[in-house]
């Protein structure tokens, strides 16, 4: 119908994202940083990245903390927000 405003999800939305998830243990090289590293870590609400503090530390402009995770194997961007890790309620 010409006019009609359709609204579609682009994921961004913590309740319209696609939950996902990740066992470390199995594929560890899988899940990355924005950056391209693995050796991230989970905090509270978002990832740190060592190799990236290392690299801002170094003059590169480069944030540590992330709110997103790459998924090597299909490319695709996830929300921190969507990351269920295995073994966890």
């Amino acid at each position: 119908m010409p006019g009609t405003l359709q609204i579609v999800a682009d994921g961004s939305a913590v309740g319209d994202a696609r939950r996902v998830e990740i066992d470390r243990g199995d594929e560890p090289m899988r899940w990355r940083c924005p950056n391209g590293h693995v050796s991230w870590d989970r905090t509270n609400n978002h990832l740190w990245c060592p190799s990236c503090r290392r690299q801002a530390e170094a003059g590169d402009d480069v944030e540590p903390e992330h709110w997103e995770l790459v998924d090597a194997k299909t490319d695709r961007t996830i929300p921190y927000s969507a990351v269920r890790f295995a073994g966890e309620q």
